[in-house]
């Protein structure tokens, strides 16, 4: 299996208006659970992702994982917003355990949040070279999966990666494509673009009876109650194969 997904926490603290409002009752992960999962996970995988909905660094004793998902040798995957940063954080994050990080940068865009834009970027900028001080192994990726077909994120994308080259004090390349999907800023730190993602609902728009679904083959998803299975998922003949 490419990579499992565990959800630390369901607290996520934004509203970003790409995101399904959170339904379910805010909980964090036990330890004890979480070292069971990281246990028989390894069986299955290399990989684990902190994150499905909530925002692992809201999660206090986020290093007490990080040395549980070490303990047993599996690579970790941040993903976060970016907005609860701590200074803290470019010690707690330079773990061996850390494969790569990832900054959802259209989440200021999809939210109103009480600081500006620079305020927010300069935060993960400042803690990248914080970061990237002490670590040379992981890699940090400012994703911006915003892309729509009338471009309306265009202008905002331009704002932001000119504001992070000017912060991290590097120079954007004079052919730059924005219909790429990556764009370098300095070492191990890449820009990662693409369309703006959906969140699969009953209620959406039927769009075919044909295609492929990762769920339990490649990849799954582990809740912070513990559970596989989400509702969707319910209603999908391919879960027959499993009790």
């Amino acid at each position: 299996m490419q990579k499992v997904y565990i959800e630390l926490t369901s607290k996520c603290g934004l509203s970003c208006d790409f995101c399904p409002s959170a339904s379910r009752v805010l909980s964090d992960m036990d330890i004890e659970l979480f070292t069971k999962i990281n246990t028989e996970i390894k069986a299955f995988t290399n990989d684990v992702a902190y994150h499905v909905v909530g925002d692992p660094l809201i999660v206090d004793n986020l290093k007490e994982y990080l040395d549980i998902s070490h303990s047993v040798g599996l690579n970790v995957h941040i993903t976060t917003a970016g907005y609860y940063l701590k200074p803290s954080h470019s010690d707690v994050l330079n773990h061996p355990v850390i494969k790569q990080i990832n900054f959802s940068l259209n989440s200021y865009r999809g939210n109103k949040l009480p600081i500006s834009l620079d305020e927010y970027l300069g935060k993960i900028a400042e803690f990248t070279l914080a970061f990237r001080k002490n670590n040379t192994k992981s890699f940090i990726n400012y994703r911006l999966w915003n892309k729509e077909e009338d471009n309306s994120q265009q202008d905002y994308n331009t704002q932001v990666i000119q504001t992070m080259f000017e912060k991290l004090g590097a120079e954007i390349p004079s052919d730059m494509d924005m219909q790429s999907k990556k764009l370098r800023v300095i070492s191990k730190v890449l820009f990662n673009y693409d369309n703006l993602f959906e969140w699969p609902s009953l209620q959406a728009d039927f769009v075919g009876d044909k295609g492929h679904c990762h769920g339990l083959s490649s990849q799954m998803a582990i809740l912070s109650t513990g559970n596989v299975i989400e509702e969707l998922c319910k209603h999908c003949s391919y879960r027959q194969k499993f009790n």
